[in-house]
């Protein structure tokens, strides 16, 4: 058999192609998740205007019941809220959230619209024998920024996201829909309550206090 170094073979060559094809495949997986990012923003601000248009921003101590087919969900209550303010405080109870929304959400994080947030989600989605991507996205984000944000992964199924605003408003928005893509009949109760808003940050903070002592046990 012939020496390695008889063969006209160009192996620097072909490594430099590899390392720059993994380059552009990095590239393109990029821009593909950014295209999905800017077309779920666009989706889900059409669905808050579809809520504005459905009825007005509840005053304090006001409460609108709604059923409706048309397409939006707490992710749109966000997206109507940061269009004139700030969120110091989110609350979000779910059962399932699309990647594009979770990373939506992380950047809001990141860039100071939403100052801090608790996260309270379906474990099934995180301990399956293959955990689906935004839920893992999801988790690390949390454990990377302790300072600003607290997760727990629990039996859940409630839809709840409570909404403090640095101008001290308090907005609960509740209901059948989850933050995902859907357009079936849902029913949704949507109030700006404080007593409301305590009620739901109570019960979400015990589960995430409960989580993160059995986390510090199981060490």
């Amino acid at each position: 058999m012939g020496d390695f170094s008889d063969w006209d073979t160009d192996w620097e060559g072909i490594g430099r192609r590899y390392k720059s094809d993994h380059k552009i495949d990095e590239c393109v997986i990029k821009q593909r998740a950014m295209r999905r990012r800017l077309k779920n923003d666009e989706l889900h601000f059409k669905r808050a205007k579809a809520l504005e248009d459905l009825c007005d921003e509840p005053k304090e101590g006001e409460q609108w019941r709604i059923v409706t087919e048309k397409q939006f969900n707490a992710y749109a209550l966000i997206l109507h809220v940061l269009q004139t303010r700030k969120i110091s405080e989110l609350y979000l109870a779910v059962y399932r959230i699309n990647e594009p929304t979770v990373d939506a959400i992380t950047e809001m994080l990141d860039s100071g619209k939403i100052k801090k947030a608790t996260f309270i989600i379906s474990s099934f989605f995180n301990q399956t024998k293959k955990p689906e991507r935004w839920a893992i996205k999801l988790k690390d984000y949390c454990d990377a920024h302790p300072a600003n944000t607290r997760h727990c992964y629990t039996h859940n199924h409630a839809k709840v996201v409570c909404i403090k605003t640095t101008k001290n408003e308090f907005f609960v928005f509740e209901g059948s829909g989850n933050m995902s893509d859907n357009a079936r009949v849902e029913q949704y109760i949507y109030e700006r309550c404080k007593a409301t808003y305590d009620f739901h940050k109570s019960w979400m903070s015990d589960l995430c206090t409960a989580t993160e002592k059995k986390r510090k046990e199981d060490r």
